[in-house]
């Protein structure tokens, strides 16, 4: 019989709503309780709009998963003084909080889900001196990433996390296998599981085919623009004047005008419709509708080493996914059996893929169909949930 375990998710900001990082933690939590487990999602600092949840808690349950936050409040103080108040009191609580837990028993790992090498450091430090293993959530090659800006703070951290983070931790949850030979290049001695970009299925069941629009759609952020403009000048090449495109887009309101700028600037403007902040059901009932879901990565560090979140929330839909034959995705899926793949990041290439949905729509739907199954075997969460736990029993057996 499987020992109940003990977890903490660290470093993380922001739950129980948020994008990929908190449905990550999400439905890794849910995994780990599935088999018996006890888990606490610890944030430290507010940064939660209160209007817009009015009834979140600074300490309470959500979808069975136990969270608190050390500071005393989930919200955001728009005040100075007080915000930075705050932030220690919430460093300052959580560091009981953890010695409370230690002292009584109840901690036997911590899962560290952030991007900054001195807090993993710091927790890393904690953990020594509280006895408690730790996980390194690993989803970015921080030095990957494209920058809007130079910022020597923000690189030095970069440097730091990539080369010394995975050295800290006791063992890694890398996403893909670029991160996979990272760790092997850094410390191969380390232990690891590859835990890809997981969805919960079930949230789709009861989703309805209401719209009456033909479309592709994209969902992502404002900062992806390279990617929006490339989508925006594929659709521009397909010959039907009858689909629309949907762009799902968030983010800050200067990015998003430049978004609509280029939206405007298409010779196809009429056939784009923009939308922004959609509930969870309504931008569901769209992924449900499209006749096929766009999500092209590029030929970069950032897109190879990542796993996008929202690949299984699409493939979920039962439609057709179209991408590129870049980094996780070529090792889960292959070109017209379970998803459409441009060999190479290239408008005509992507536009040749979408031309192929609306000319063969009985194909594409069987492409769609097959997408799910694969969703369904690699990439639901309660199909990852038994290989997690016994991962984290090898852990103490080897202590």
């Amino acid at each position: 019989m499987n020992k109940k375990k003990s977890l903490v998710f660290l470093g993380c900001t922001g739950f129980p709503y948020g994008l990929a990082e908190i449905q990550k933690i999400l439905l890794i939590s849910k995994c780990l309780i599935s088999e018996g487990n006890d888990v606490t999602v610890v944030c430290k600092n507010g940064i939660h709009i209160e209007n817009e949840h009015p009834d979140l808690l600074s300490d309470g349950n959500f979808e069975k998963i136990k969270y608190i936050y050390t500071s005393g409040s989930p919200f955001r103080n728009p005040k100075f003084i007080k915000r930075n108040l705050a932030k220690t009191k919430g460093f300052l609580n959580e560091f009981l909080f953890l010695k409370k837990l230690s002292r009584n028993k109840q901690l036997d790992f911590a899962i560290l889900s952030t991007q900054n090498f001195f807090e993993v450091f710091y927790y890393t430090t904690l953990s020594k001196l509280f006895g408690f293993k730790t996980i390194l959530n690993y989803v970015e090659y921080q030095s990957g990433i494209k920058k809007s800006r130079f910022n020597i703070g923000r690189k030095i951290n970069d440097f730091l996390f990539d080369k010394y983070a995975i050295r800290q931790a006791d063992s890694i949850f890398p996403i893909s296998e670029f991160l996979i030979d990272k760790i092997k290049a850094v410390s191969p001695a380390k232990k690891y599981l590859k835990i890809p970009g997981l969805t919960d299925l079930g949230r789709y069941n009861n989703v309805l085919n209401t719209v009456d629009e033909r479309y592709f759609l994209f969902c992502g952020s404002a900062v992806y623009k390279e990617v929006i403009e490339f989508i925006i000048d594929s659709f521009g090449q397909i010959n039907d004047s009858s689909i629309f495109l949907y762009l799902v887009i968030n983010g800050e309101e200067n990015d998003k005008s430049e978004v609509r700028n280029y939206c405007d600037a298409s010779r196809k403007k009429d056939k784009i419709k923009m939308f922004s902040k959609l509930p969870e059901k309504e931008l569901f009932t769209f992924y449900k509708n499209a006749i096929a879901l766009l999500i092209p990565l590029r030929p970069t560090f950032q897109d190879i080493a990542r796993f996008p979140h929202k690949t299984g929330e699409y493939l979920a839909s039962g439609n057709p996914v179209i991408s590129t034959k870049y980094g996780e995705i070529k090792y889960y899926f292959t070109d017209q059996v379970n998803m459409l793949l441009a060999e190479s990041y290239d408008v005509n290439l992507f536009a040749e893929k979408m031309q192929f949905v609306i000319d063969y729509p009985e194909k594409a739907k069987q492409i769609g169909i097959e997408g799910k199954k694969a969703a369904m075997k690699l990439f639901d969460y309660n199909s990852k949930a038994i290989e997690i736990d016994q991962f984290l029993n090898s852990e103490l057996v080897a202590e």
